[in-house]
């Protein structure tokens, strides 16, 4: 299996027009304005809960504009999203991926609301590895799913060459005594920017970046100074930068993403919006209070 090239990847959000559509023009759009700011790798369809909300039709009809577009970079890497609550359906999406020679890896998640046992856990991520033939990070986020990944799980199923990764939003505490079991190539992504530095000094080697997607120039200076274990990099400029696009919105009246597509721009251009009920405190999309026409 071979492995992805690069530690950082962006996790981009998902273009919807104003009657909640799908747009991966917009979405495609974005992306190759990050990579004309350097970065080398974007996670499409996951990490922003976007991909919950897209049947599997609609993820397919992303995979399809993925592999259409020609302006790819040689070393530029795409790795797609892989979650579901539906089983087959999500199987069906691994096939999909598996067939997809733009798909270079994926972020593979556990759905939500379900609180699947640790077996039931092992087993869907077995079957979906098994048929996506991709790199494979797993996403282990609580917080999120209500599912927390057991180390002796993610032992298991790192066991299967294919999975190079795992990004953990859960307890990072734990992260220096999986290091010692595992291979000294495997990488631990952060997920998003919060406690980063504390996060590298405790064995991270990947990132799941958030904030890239406005600032894609300063996370690369920053992560790549983590990295080298660049003591100032915290008081830099980059950083400051960094963190305010990780925060979000600074009147804290409206969630991350409503708020992170607000900023995102395409040719002067604005990004989408985020299908309801995200962002109904600033939307009037509908010139109806923000309530669709079809619940008005």
């Amino acid at each position: 299996m071979t492995s992805l090239n690069h530690s950082l990847h962006v996790a981009v959000p998902t273009a919807f027009d104003h009657a909640e559509r799908l747009d991966t023009k917009r979405t495609i759009a974005h992306i190759l304005q990050l990579q004309k700011q350097g970065i080398k790798s974007v996670l499409v369809c996951g990490s922003t809960g976007e991909q919950h909300s897209l049947t599997l039709t609609e993820k397919k009809q992303l995979l399809h504009a993925l592999a259409q577009e020609t302006s790819w970079a040689a070393d530029f890497e795409v790795l797609f999203g892989l979650a579901g609550i539906v089983f087959h359906e999500t199987l069906a999406l691994a096939e999909a991926i598996s067939k997809n020679p733009r798909i270079d890896g994926v972020v593979l998640g556990f759905p939500p609301y379900l609180c699947l046992t640790q077996k039931e856990a092992v087993l869907y991520a077995q079957g979906l590895i098994h048929t996506c033939e991709k790199p494979v990070i797993l996403y282990n986020n609580p917080r999120r799913t209500g599912f927390d990944l057991s180390a002796e799980s993610l032992l298991t199923l790192i066991a299967d060459p294919r999975v190079i990764g795992s990004k953990e939003a859960g307890s990072k505490e734990r992260v220096p005594q999986l290091k010692t079991k595992t291979a000294a190539d495997f990488r631990f992504y952060a997920g998003g920017e919060a406690d980063l530095a504390e996060k590298v000094a405790l064995g991270f080697n990947g990132l799941s970046s958030m904030a890239g997607n406005l600032c894609p120039e300063e996370i690369q200076v920053i992560w790549q100074g983590l990295l080298k274990g660049a003591a100032t990099i915290s008081t830099s400029d980059e950083w400051q930068k960094m963190e305010q696009a990780a925060a979000g919105d600074p009147t804290d009246t409206i969630s991350y993403l409503p708020w992170l597509k607000q900023q995102i721009t395409i040719g002067g251009q604005p990004f989408g919006f985020c299908r309801q009920p995200l962002g109904l405190e600033t939307s009037d999309r509908f010139g109806t209070g923000s309530i669709p026409p079809h619940l008005a």
